[in-house]
This record gives C-alpha cells, structure tokens and sequence, in this order.
C-alpha cells in the first residue's frame, strides 16, 4: 500500500483502504504509524475518534490504543474488572495490528 504522507499533518491520522485492507494511519512526531482501523470492542471506526500525542481513542466507547505499538492502553473505561477479564479471556479485549511503514519520499509504503 502506498500513500501520500504530505495530506497527514503532525498530529493527526487518516483510514486508507487498498485492496480490501483498511489501516490507520498516524502522524507522531513527525513519524509515521499504521495500525488496524476498526476498534476490537465494537467494531467502531477509530479515525472518528481523537488522536493525543500516540493515543488514539475510540469514539463509541472510549477504549484507547497506542498508535506506535498498537497496544492497549485502557479497555472501555468504567467497565467492571470482572468483565474486562471476560473481555480479555473471550479475545474481544485485544491489541490493534500494526504494520510496517517506510518512507519512500513523498509516500509510505505500508505492509
């Protein structure tokens, strides 16, 4: 997949979609970062939602992701500990895919 860096500003991400792979793209300090697109909880579309500094956080349910790693950095805040777990054990609580980003002048190329 191959995208023009010059639309994503600092601090900001966009979705792109290429041959039926959707990813996010993000602008961290100047560094780039793709990573799955669709929240785990309830499939929302995590480009609606905000990016703070490598944060992004969903907009349906508040569940936050670090764009440089993909991991979770908080689980559908005020859900009860029990359910979280359950969450966890049932897959459902899990971190976004990432992918590779290499500059290539103007463009990335994301794999």
């Amino acid at each position: 997949m191959k995208v023009n860096k010059s639309g994503i500003e600092e601090g900001s991400m966009i979705e792109v979609t290429e041959d039926g792979k959707t990813v996010l793209v993000a602008n961290v300090g100047g560094s780039f970062y793709a990573v799955g697109s669709v929240c785990p909880h309830m499939r929302c579309q995590l480009q609606k939602g905000t990016l703070e500094g490598s944060t992004v956080t969903c907009p349906c349910h508040g569940s936050s992701f670090d764009v440089t790693t993909g991991k979770i950095v908080s689980w559908v805040p005020g859900m009860s500990k029990a359910l979280a777990s359950v969450s966890r054990y049932l897959g459902w609580a899990k971190d976004l895919k990432t992918y590779e980003v290499r500059v290539d002048g103007d463009y990335l190329e994301i794999s």
